[in-house]
């Protein structure tokens, strides 16, 4: 016998022996050798080709306007009337495009169909006033309308949106600024006006302002201060003695400079005092800039604080001159009734007597194409943004402020 060949045998069935006996030790033989490696292998597969759930993308909000830098809502507007509503002039389909336009911007805020209402007016209804103060035919309508379609019917229009306040008072506030134009795109006058009043609008929604707020958008303020006019005549006696002011916002940057003009003036001295024979009512504005002084109420006090806390905290150009009230625009109408008015508007300083007397300060593009946003925009960069961002905060604490 070779015993070095009987001694590999030996070490062979030892090793098969161990083998066999790890086997049956983890479940008995090849069988479960099997299962084993199928479990494994299995698993393995499973966690590969596993598809990962789907999650819908969740939807892109917009930011509520709290969240919104005052003003940045404002330029919007302006642009998008700018460069798709121009030459928005009175009595004609175009300006009726832009007040169907204001309604569509109100009611997709979130405001209901009946705190909007478009008022109409004709002109026979307004024509009494067009000749008495500012001398106006018909065929001077017409001649503004450039190459708009004259509407049938002679028709404008004011658009109304009504904010109940929380107080059980019956006094409002009244806040006001025109959209038609001349033949032009009309970016500060007054497009700043209107989209002032739509942002102010929409900050409202989630507002607790104390006052009920009147936002009216006046149509055909440009030939005589029409829409102002016709919408102030359909007020009661009773809701005309319940007016605690009418705000006003026009040409907001025509300069850096913004000017807000607060107070009140008796109504007999309109009219009682005035020289007989005035030819025109640039000569009766002049007249009143020079022998009328506005004066102050509880109102305008409260008004001057309010602009005096905003020019501390931010630093801002906000100039307090009582006598911009005297200045025409669709405010005189209820300036004539003895109403407290406050005046917003934007100018430039003037190298000679200026837009208004001698206060020193002008318009630099008003009634002209370059009242365009792009033409602005290029050459006085930031104006319009800076402007309205402070204008907006001005109306915004006015609007929430307590009136006794």
């Amino acid at each position: 016998m070779d015993l070095g060949a009987g001694r590999l045998r030996i070490s062979l069935m030892v090793v098969l022996c161990v083998l066999v006996m790890w086997l049956g030790a983890c479940g008995g033989g090849a069988d479960a050798y099997d299962e084993i490696q199928y479990q494994v292998e299995y698993e393995v597969v499973y966690e590969a080709t596993e598809p990962e759930p789907e999650l819908e993308p969740e939807p892109e909000l917009e930011p509520e306007p709290y969240y919104i830098p005052h003003g940045y809502i404002a330029v919007g507007h302006i642009k998008f009337m700018n460069d798709n509503l121009y030459g928005r002039t009175p009595f004609t389909y175009r300006e009726k495009e832009a007040a169907m336009w204001i309604v569509e911007v109100l009611l997709d805020m979130g405001y209901a169909e009946e705190d909007v209402y478009v008022q109409e007016f004709d002109w026979p209804s307004v024509a009494g006033q067009a000749r008495r103060w500012f001398g106006r035919q018909w065929s001077d309508i017409q001649g503004m309308r450039g190459d708009a379609l004259i509407r049938a019917g002679q028709l404008s229009q004011n658009v109304i949106l009504t904010v109940p306040g929380q107080s059980e008072s019956e006094g409002f506030i009244i806040v006001g600024a025109h959209y038609d134009t001349i033949p032009v795109p009309g970016a500060s006058d007054n497009a700043s006006g209107t989209a002032l009043l739509l942002e102010s609008a929409q900050r409202m929604l989630h507002q607790d302002n104390y006052h009920t707020i009147v936002y009216v958008f006046f149509g055909a303020e440009e030939p005589g201060l029409f829409g102002a006019y016709y919408f102030l005549n359909s007020l009661s006696d009773a809701q005309q003695s319940n007016i605690i002011m009418m705000i006003n916002a026009d040409v907001l940057f025509e300069g850096p400079y913004m000017i807000f003009g607060a107070g009140y003036v008796p109504a007999q001295y309109w009219w009682d005092y005035l020289p007989e024979g005035m030819p025109h009512w640039g000569y009766v504005s002049n007249w009143w800039a020079e022998n009328i002084e506005p004066r102050s109420n509880d109102v305008t006090v409260k008004v001057d604080e309010i602009a005096a806390e905003l020019k501390a905290a931010h630093s801002v150009n906000l100039i307090r001159n009582p006598y911009f009230v005297l200045v025409g625009s669709d405010h005189w109408i209820f300036a004539w009734e003895g109403h407290t008015v406050v005046n917003l508007l934007g100018l430039h300083r003037a190298a000679d007597r200026g837009f208004f007397v001698d206060s020193g300060f002008t318009a630099r593009v008003v009634h002209t194409p370059q009242d365009d946003f792009n033409y602005i925009n290029a050459r006085w960069p930031g104006k319009i943004e800076t402007n309205m961002r402070y204008f907006s905060i001005f109306l915004e604490e006015m609007l929430l402020a307590k009136y006794e």
